[in-house]
């Protein structure tokens, strides 16, 4: 689960960038099924998801669909935990990855509708009010809330973001995963795991993770693109600087409790511990698939979310139908706008506020995110072309047969938004 980097949570994106040699089918006319044809086309969705998870050896994953801003489809597959042997279903909890992100850009949006931020703001000044972290860089230029969203603040992310991922409690008794995992002492299991202890050791001079060489780019803030989990965790701790209330309360409050996502959440504590899927990764040596410890992650809100199908097929409608659904109003079609990055051009995607534009290999233009971490993975696209869209989450090993995983999830995520179309 661990490069020699920091840990991948970016691998679908990877996916949809890659020039394969299987190339997408053409999406199907837009229609309305007689029952019967429903029901085939449900089947071939069953059939088509459950080759995947066999190839890939996952031990559970569930798949929600939209058309025209509305669920046509969601269901669990496999198991949550394979020695319970609990089902998944629609409304089972899994852990998201850097899904996490769109979720930061929806609340900061929503925030500066209400006047307590503005993305234009100076991130070092609002540090400066009551806040535990110092932001010290090697550039005499600021960095914008915007930057942050966009990932062109020129804070980058070092090995040392492995020692994000904890086993313990918080205030207790804790350890480092990527010390067990690996073996390895690199991580000073001294450090805070909290939040702004995090962020502090890794942006503040004083840090045990400092190195101005190693976390910023030599870039000026705003000039070049470099994707980061800490400028995004940075822009999860910049809003509770600025409302006074942290990310996972503020978007719990805004956003989730209105759009009813009940299975949703920052804090392990807001869920039903029975309908949380466990995380799993592939050993190797053994040819099993080996339950991992249940970690946390000191920079939460850039992949520490959990969530159902239900629940985010309801938020991706919102998104896709300009920040309302039903008679429920999120954000003002301008925020949601504003969190779109406009067409790929020279690159096959490109980020707005934490949501990116993806150009597929036929030319198709995807919108969403995608998510990463150990034991887990997820993505979150639609195609505004076709209004059409799709949650995948499970609890497996992205890593099992990297090449060919790539493959079947380039041809799964477009057979999956075609059958979108036919329901």
């Amino acid at each position: 689960m661990f490069n020699n980097n920091v840990i991948s949570k970016n691998n679908v994106l990877t996916i949809c960038t890659l020039s394969l040699a299987l190339f997408i089918t053409a999406c199907n006319d837009d229609s309305n099924t007689s029952s019967d044809s429903r029901e085939k086309v449900i089947k071939e969705i069953r059939t088509s998801i459950m080759s995947t998870m066999q190839a890939d050896k996952t031990p559970g994953m569930a798949v929600a669909l939209i058309n025209k801003n509305k669920k046509v489809f969601s269901e669990g597959f496999g198991v949550s935990n394979i020695e319970s042997q609990q089902a998944v279903t629609a409304d089972t909890s899994f852990w998201l990855g850097s899904v996490s992100k769109t979720a930061i850009a929806v609340s900061i949006m929503h925030a500066q509708e209400q006047g307590l931020l503005s993305l234009n703001d100076n991130v070092s000044e609002l540090l400066s009010n009551q806040s535990d972290v110092t932001l010290n860089t090697p550039f005499a230029e600021p960095i914008l809330l915007k930057h942050l969203m966009n990932h062109t603040s020129s804070i980058i992310d070092s090995d040392a973001y492995n020692c994000a991922y904890y086993v313990g409690e918080e205030d207790g008794e804790h350890a480092s995963l990527s010390n067990q995992l690996l073996g390895s002492n690199s991580c000073d299991e001294t450090v805070p795991v909290s939040l702004a202890g995090f962020l502090n050791a890794y942006l503040s001079e004083e840090g045990s993770y400092y190195s101005a060489g190693d976390n910023f780019q030599s870039a000026k803030p705003g000039t070049s693109f470099e994707y980061s989990n800490i400028g995004a965790a940075l822009a999860g701790y910049t809003l509770e600087v600025a409302t006074g209330v942290s990310l996972a309360d503020y978007a719990k409050t805004n956003i989730f409790n209105p759009l009813k996502m009940d299975n949703t959440s920052w804090r392990l504590d807001d869920l039903d511990q029975n309908n949380i899927a466990s995380r799993y990764s592939w050993d190797e040596d053994d040819q099993v698939m080996v339950e991992l410890p249940l970690y946390s992650l000191s920079t939460w809100p850039d992949g520490g979310l959990r969530s159902s199908v239900n629940d985010l097929a309801t938020y991706l409608s919102m998104v896709s139908n300009g920040g309302k659904t039903g008679n429920t109003r999120i954000l003002l079609s301008e925020s949601i706008d504003s969190m779109i990055p406009v067409d790929p051009t020279d690159s096959d995607h490109t980020y707005g506020a934490f949501w990116t534009k993806v150009k597929m290999p036929n030319g198709r233009i995807l919108i969403g995110h995608d998510g990463s971490d150990p034991g887990a993975y997820t993505y979150i696209f639609y195609d505004p072309a076709k209004s059409v869209g799709i949650v995948l989450v499970a609890n497996g090993d992205d890593e099992i047969d990297e090449d060919g995983w790539f493959t079947r999830h380039q041809v799964l995520i477009n057979t999956l938004l075609d059958h979108a179309q036919s329901l």
